[in-house]
């Protein structure tokens, strides 16, 4: 059977530079491999739109000032008919609106709608972005689940599409080792334990930063590496200081060699205590063959099988996070074990090839359930 090819349009608000973005990025270029179009409508100025012309995706600056936006609506039914888009993919709350009237205005075939974090969703009935949707995406089971349990959505139009690893850039093939440690001035006998995440407060860098306090009579030559940027960094500077581990942590700040800072890492760490989907800092690290300890926020137990891939700490509890990190520093067999265990789990469903096979076949399925396959 010869399979519809699509034009795909993604819609996308924020003008930051996060895993939601890069999941949009990384889901155009895999859908595009696969011979659909694909066009991506955000703000000026914002990070998706840089990153889209560096890569050379097809990219359109709406302005998109609000959930009720009367022009950014009509700009974006521009958008489709220009593209002749048959597929609106909308990503955050604003544009999700903007979007999803201008689709309903134009009569694409569908309307995607894709929720990344598991934060509630209102029941508010005028809150019906939802409804107006074909189909609904999370990035994870546990937010698919909540969303049927506690928003009453049709299991039968919603699914779980984990954001996939790229295996191009995150491999466990041609490590740096010692060499990438000097590049960043930590000695070679040092073992790395690193954080990617953006510097803000629910991703919990106190916790991090007070595990070190409590690991270093142990591990004196531990050194954490800080990978992010965000509206908290000078917070958690202060945080490094007022705890006095200055030594022990570098501040990378955005950093777009990660697979390489990964490389010379032995543990990775999520902190967070809310709000996570399932997190691409995990799962590219896993892809590596890294270990990870973190907590069983939102999707994150989907990766992290406690005792499996890596370990589970305890929400929000500094001490829960420091035991873990000691136990892979202490047990160098049983790291590199959690490590295999980890880069398996992730090769069995979390890549990128799989990530937009899922998608290409929630499409046909939306199709036929709408009558137009």
């Amino acid at each position: 059977m010869t399979r519809a090819r699509y034009n795909i349009l993604h819609t996308e608000w924020s003008d930051g530079w996060g895993g939601q973005e890069q999941r949009i990025i990384l889901e155009c270029l895999k859908m595009r491999e696969l011979g659909h179009q694909v066009v991506i409508a955000c703000q000026p100025g914002s990070g998706i739109l840089k990153k889209a012309r560096e890569l050379e995706l097809p990219v359109e600056e709406v302005v998109m000032r609000g959930s009720i936006d009367p022009l950014a609506v009509l700009s974006l039914a521009r958008v489709i008919r220009k593209h002749r888009i048959n597929v609106v993919s909308t990503h955050s709350g604003k544009d999700s609106w903007s979007a999803g009237f201008a689709a309903k205005v134009c009569g694409v075939d569908l309307l995607v709608r894709t929720r990344h974090l598991s934060m509630p969703v209102s029941n508010n009935p005028f809150n019906f972005v939802y409804r107006m949707a074909d189909g609904i995406v999370t990035t994870g089971e546990a937010i698919r689940n909540t969303m049927i349990a506690d928003n009453g959505i049709d299991p039968g139009r919603i699914i779980s599409i984990a954001t996939g690893v790229s295996l191009d850039r995150f491999s466990a093939a041609g490590l740096q080792g010692v060499g990438g440690k000097e590049q960043l001035g930590i000695p070679a006998r040092c073992r790395v334990v690193t954080m990617v995440a953006v510097l803000r407060g629910m991703k919990r860098h106190d916790l991090l930063v007070e595990a070190a306090r409590l690991l270093r009579p142990s591990f004196p030559d531990l050194r954490f590496l800080v990978v992010g940027e965000g509206p908290g960094r000078g917070w958690v500077e202060g945080l490094i200081r007022e705890a006095g581990v200055e030594d022990l942590f570098i501040l990378t700040g955005y950093r777009s060699d990660v697979p390489e800072l990964l490389s010379i890492s032995d543990i990775a760490v999520l902190t967070s205590d809310k709000f996570e989907g399932v997190p691409q800092s995990i799962s590219q690290a896993m892809a590596m063959g890294r270990p990870v300890v973190a907590a069983p926020v939102g999707s994150i137990p989907e990766l992290v099988v406690d005792g499996v891939t890596g370990i589970m700490a305890e929400t929000g509890n500094a001490a829960s996070f420091a035991s873990g990190i000691g136990a892979l520093l202490r047990d160098d067999e049983l790291r590199r074990k959690m490590g295999k265990a980890a880069q398996a789990h992730i090769m069995s469903g979390y890549t990128d090839d799989i990530m937009a096979q899922k998608t290409v076949e929630f499409y046909e399925y939306l199709l036929e359930r709408k009558g137009k396959r």
